[in-house]
């Protein structure tokens, strides 16, 4: 966002609110700097919306259309993990190539919940959301709650089809 007296936009997330702040989310260093965050987070994501059970309710695309984008964009060389698809809960399928780090699940399942059955793991390209001893799910201490699932944005964690 940029704030009116500063030269240079700043996070939202991390920027103190002070009396008399006059913030613009829609100013274009802003509006730069997010549709490249999401062209470098796109570039690491696979693109298959029609096969996704998440299309039309996921995030990105929401962004995607706010910002202007095309979810297929060429800016940046894709990179895309060849990570396993844990399908061992009875409940949820968890696809770790679809994650993009937001820490929703983590958040919920050791904040909110105190359970602790997943975590970040790795760092750089190789950080992922898994869990302890990276079990797969169903022989973890997850407990099916599915808190993780309704708090995921994209489609990584996305109930099995009864």
């Amino acid at each position: 966002m940029e704030i009116e007296g500063k030269d240079n936009p700043v996070t939202a997330c991390t920027t103190p609110v002070t009396e008399g702040m006059v913030v613009n989310t829609k100013g274009a260093k802003a509006l730069r700097l997010a549709r490249t965050a999401l062209e470098l987070l796109l570039a690491s994501h696979p693109v298959d919306c029609a096969k996704c059970l998440k299309t039309g309710s996921c995030e990105l695309q929401k962004i995607a259309k706010h910002l202007g984008l095309k979810l297929k964009t060429k800016r940046f060389r894709k990179i895309l993990p060849e990570l396993p698809v844990d399908s061992s809960s009875p409940l949820f399928i968890y696809d770790p190539n679809k994650c993009v780090l937001c820490g929703r699940c983590v958040w919920v399942c050791q904040e909110k919940l105190g359970k602790g059955a997943i975590g970040f793991a790795y760092r750089g390209f190789r950080r992922m959301v898994t869990t302890f001893g990276d079990e797969p799910v169903g022989k973890s201490r997850c407990q099916d709650c599915s808190e993780c699932v309704a708090v995921c944005p994209v489609g990584a964690l996305v109930f099995k089809a009864q």
